[in-house]
């Protein structure tokens, strides 16, 4: 069995959703720690130091826009990436999550396989 040594965090307000990663993303052997709020996604990204985090965009309090410019804040979290994963699949957003220092950008619809391809390829 390959180690799980890449750190995902998943940062989504929908606990179904959560779940479903976590799984998917444990099943190709990532290590996957979830937030429920950006303010805790923050905290968790701080302290865990992630190899990757995977943004929800319409998040409560803050929105994934607002992550991401906090997380610019953080010296020791720039270079993190981040892939925004939303159910808005409109091509502005896509360009501001971009601008505003994604990696990538996914649609909520995607499937397992482009889910963790994109994960495989920014967490290296």
């Amino acid at each position: 069995m390959i180690p799980k040594t890449k750190k995902v965090l998943v940062i989504d307000d929908d606990t179904d959703v959560l779940v479903l990663l976590k799984e998917t993303l444990e099943s190709n052997h990532f290590e996957c720690d979830t937030a429920i709020s950006p303010t805790e996604g923050l905290e968790k990204a701080l302290s865990s130091k992630p190899h990757l985090i995977i943004l929800d965009l319409m998040l409560p309090g803050m929105s994934g826009f607002g992550f991401l410019r906090e997380l610019k804040k953080h010296k020791d979290l720039l270079k993190t990436p981040v892939v925004v994963l939303t159910a808005l699949s409109d091509q502005e957003i896509a360009e501001e999550s971009l601008s505003l220092g994604a990696k990538g950008y996914l649609s909520k619809a995607c499937n397992a396989k482009e889910l963790v391809t994109m994960v495989q390829a920014y967490s290296d």
